[in-house]
């Protein structure tokens, strides 16, 4: 029964996660990546959110591929390649009750962060050491905490970035930066750690990947993009504090 519980919860996850993540370019790591961690503990629940992340970003990449701006695009995956390796180094050394605190208080912050009012601050859309800059440090926290999403949004609002334009870049960049976080843990930490989840619950979780981009292709357009974006915060806030209080009880 308990097995069953969690198998709903973590699917649940996914589906919510995936359909936001088709309106808003936010969604599976922010809404799934608290889940996993909780349920699965945080190497384990990062890394699968990578692999989920993953299929989900080949999936969204493909039906926005004729939006995507592909100077940025470079230029950012880029960035979070150099991102993403001292961060191999944080997620060895902190795996347990510190990484749990770490990865919530992370996701709390970059929240946090792109909640940041934005209308006095600009930046050159032509610049690229912000790109750079932002790009990564959305590389670091897709390895440590399995979301680069909020760091990217910061720089797309300072930059003035046209919303539809930078979900249809963000796509293949988060493909890129989850793609390079799944496989430097399985070379640099060895292995493949998914908290000893079964290959149905896998199955089942790839299958709410699709259901929810389906279902956020209808919910669109019903739904204004600013109403999404408050569920997702809304929701990854929510399981952000769990880790975190999670992590905090492990450690008393």
């Amino acid at each position: 029964m308990i097995v069953l519980t969690i198998a709903i919860v973590l699917l649940a996850s996914v589906l919510i996660g995936a359909l936001l993540q088709r309106m808003t370019g936010l969604g599976v790591g922010l809404v799934t990546g608290p889940v996993l961690t909780s349920l699965l503990g945080p190497l384990a629940g990062v890394t699968m959110v990578n692999g989920l992340s993953i299929i989900n970003a080949v999936n969204n990449a493909w039906s926005v591929r004729k939006r995507t701006d592909w100077a940025k695009f470079r230029i950012l995956a880029g960035a979070l390649v150099l991102g993403s390796v001292p961060a191999v180094a944080v997620v060895y050394f902190l795996n347990g009750p510190w990484l749990l605190i770490f990865v919530g208080a992370m996701v709390l912050l970059a929240l946090g962060v792109s909640l940041f009012p934005t209308e006095k601050f600009a930046l050159k859309q032509e610049a690229k050491l912000p790109m750079v800059i932002f790009g990564m440090i959305g590389g670091f926290m897709s390895t440590v905490a399995g979301i680069a999403g909020p760091s990217l949004t910061v720089y797309a609002r300072l930059s003035r970035w046209d919303y539809r334009d930078f979900v249809a870049t963000l796509h293949p960049v988060l493909l890129v930066a989850n793609t390079v976080s799944f496989l430097l843990k399985v070379i640099l930490i060895g292995g493949l750690d998914f908290g000893g989840a079964p290959a149905w619950l896998w199955i089942g979780a790839v299958a709410m990947i699709f259901v929810g981009a389906w279902l956020g292709e209808i919910v669109n357009a019903k739904v204004s993009t600013p109403m999404a974006k408050r569920i997702a915060t809304l929701l990854a806030a929510a399981g952000a504090a769990v880790v975190l209080f999670r992590g905090i009880m492990e450690l008393v």
